[in-house]
């Protein structure tokens, strides 16, 4: 039986980004695609319309989590992979997928990913986020994580927080089965490292997962 792949998109004013990002995932010829709004005020809806057989719906609530879930209920696809509206998948995406999973006990994963920069230090920092994925299993929404409908459904979907739902579900994936990666790289812009600097954005982001590894709340680490 054909594994069906059904594509989320989760978005807010992305009109620089969303045509490139739908395009690749119309290039895998997926079963379906499922762009959720939060509220866009530019292009964004506009241009996310003029695909063919894309749907754009709005979330009840604004926030990545709340998006993601939304999009999930209306999807009907064996897998889903949840795709951020600043990142394309590479090219024979769901090849690469439909391999990883055709093993029945594969629950999931990721693929690799490549920031968008051209400065050696994006070619680093794609490098070191793929280094961790091989040797500590962790992996976060940049790297277009999927799963099967059934874990998605069984484990209540992303945690309904404001910060880190991608950090709380690769855990639940990881203990919940065989969490498998795709290397062909998906690109995700460099733009946040880009505006306050690529060391500075480094050890933020390891001082706010630092803080929920230590059992701080998501609500309070959102103000970062």
């Amino acid at each position: 039986m054909k594994n069906r792949v059904s594509v989320i998109i989760p978005s807010l004013n992305e009109e620089e980004n969303i045509g490139e990002a739908l395009a690749s995932v119309i290039a895998g010829d997926p079963f379906e695609v499922v762009v959720v709004d939060g509220g866009s005020t530019d292009r964004t809806i506009e241009i996310a319309r003029s695909y063919d057989g894309v749907t754009v719906t709005g979330a009840w609530r604004r926030g990545r989590a709340a998006q993601m879930n939304e999009g999930a209920r209306m999807c009907s696809g064996d897998t889903l992979l949840f795709l951020h509206a600043d990142s394309t998948l590479p090219g024979g995406w769901s090849l690469l997928l439909g391999e990883k999973m055709r093993d029945d006990e594969t629950i999931g994963g990721c693929f690799f990913v490549r920031l968008s920069g051209s400065r050696f230090i994006y070619r680093l920092i794609g490098w070191l986020i793929n280094a961790r994925t091989l040797l500590f299993r962790s992996f976060t929404g940049d790297q277009a994580m999927f799963m099967r409908r059934e874990f998605f459904e069984r484990t209540g979907g992303f945690p309904d927080v404001p910060l880190m739902e991608d950090l709380m579900m690769a855990d639940r994936m990881r203990r919940g089965g065989r969490v498998e990666f795709i290397g062909k790289p998906v690109k995700t812009a460099s733009r946040k490292w880009e505006r306050f600097g690529p060391v500075r954005t480094i050890f933020l982001m390891w001082y706010i997962k630092s803080l929920f590894r230590a059992g701080r709340p998501p609500k309070d680490l959102a103000p970062y």
